[in-house]
């Protein structure tokens, strides 16, 4: 049991790691050996079995295709929201519960005011609501069912919203700037507002 905790551990710590490398663009945290305050699951990744091709946790074995932040984030939005690329090459690949659950997507800063990672996700909305439900609140985004919750100590500096997709959900992950200079807006309200702009870019069938 003890070995299995650590494996979970490090994996998640490995998540926050990449997640610290976009950040950092902004001047907001580093990557160290610690989870940087990020949550452990409430239900402690407990395994399910594996059915319909899924994996012990339920969840499909990789991340939805249909839509590639990386890429398909409109430059005209990611303009008009003064973003520039949080790491180079700009791309952040992260896995936890032993590659179990995965992301894929990009990272970006806006200076002195907030980074965010865009990244699809084989973590469906019912596993976030069951995992990861701090604060949680439901909401509706570009039509489809989302979740916004903290998954961090550090209160309204760090939020993420998951909105639902086939196979998954698109995460927005925002950690608000620790510079002085920064707008004294919540996280989760920067995330809201991004996700209502990059949402409607989902193809309609994914």
């Amino acid at each position: 049991m003890e070995r299995e905790a650590g494996v979970t551990m490090r994996a998640v710590t490995r998540a926050v790691c990449i997640l610290g490398v976009v950040a950092a663009g902004a001047g907001l945290v580093g990557c160290g050996s610690t989870t940087d305050g990020e949550a452990q699951p409430a239900g402690g990744g407990t395994s399910t079995s594996a059915e319909d091709g899924k994996n012990s946790l339920g969840l499909e074995p990789d991340v939805p295709q249909s839509y590639d932040p990386c890429t398909d984030v409109p430059q005209s939005l990611l303009d008009a929201e003064e973003l520039r690329p949080g790491v180079i090459p700009n791309t952040a690949h992260a896995d936890a519960w032993g590659a179990q659950v995965m992301w894929r997507g990009c990272g970006w800063v806006r200076s002195q005011t907030y980074s965010v990672s865009i990244r699809v996700t084989n973590m469906t909305l019912d596993f976030v609501r069951k995992e990861f439900y701090g604060e949680g609140r439901e909401l509706t985004i570009g039509g489809r069912p989302a979740i916004s919750a903290r998954r961090s100590d550090r209160g309204p500096e760090v939020c993420n919203i998951n909105v639902e997709m086939k196979g998954g959900s698109l995460e927005f992950h925002v950690v608000r700037s620790s510079s002085r200079n920064a707008p004294d807006i919540d996280s989760c309200d920067h995330a809201r507002n991004l996700a209502e702009k990059v949402v409607p870019t989902l193809p309609a069938d994914s």
